[in-house]
């Protein structure tokens, strides 16, 4: 935000810059206080939104049976703190636009199929189909952009019912709040 500040004051040093003649007139004192509002609105706009952010994996490997939510232990990132460890669940801290992204590491010989889900509602899946020998691992990663309203739930669970056996910290679950 900083930077974003500095660029507008050296834009609003530069418009100043160009008035010429008498600096005591009417309309170079208002064009200055409309500036200088204009200014200070957008530096209030910024500093009062709210930022949501969050990463996080899975602390070591882990089996779920079908009907679980996965939960991501291991917290890189949780700025506004919305996302629960403990849980598994994001809970949207306002109304917006949030991008969200998941990374499912099968262990071998196993598949795992994660599904995106808001308030129950399946909103979108992923297969990591391992059928290889004992020492083939398979990571699929997705991504969707979805319209929350304050208090939506959304978290992580296998889509099809089957025992998921997931590899750590490649498998992973994030978000951010972009609008």
């Amino acid at each position: 935000m900083q930077s974003i500040v500095t660029c507008s004051l050296v834009w609003l040093l530069a418009a100043l810059s160009v008035v010429h003649g008498d600096c005591n007139n009417a309309l170079t004192t208002s064009l200055i206080r409309n500036q200088l509002s204009s200014l200070e609105k957008s530096i209030n706009m910024l500093a009062s939104k709210d930022q949501v952010v969050f990463h996080a994996e899975m602390g070591s490997s882990k089996t779920y049976n079908k009907g679980s939510i996965w939960i991501y232990d291991k917290v890189v990132t949780n700025v506004g703190n919305a996302y629960n460890p403990s849980t598994g669940k994001f809970t949207a801290p306002t109304d917006g636009i949030y991008q969200f992204n998941w990374y499912t590491l099968s262990n071998p010989q196993v598949m795992s199929h994660a599904g995106l889900f808001v308030n129950g509602v399946i909103k979108a899946r992923q297969a990591s189909n391992n059928n290889g020998g004992t020492n083939q691992y398979i990571t699929a990663g997705s991504s969707m952009a979805l319209l929350l309203n304050e208090r939506d739930e959304v978290y992580i669970m296998d889509v099809h019912g089957y025992t998921a056996n997931l590899g750590s910290q490649w498998t992973a679950f994030g978000g951010v709040l972009i609008n």
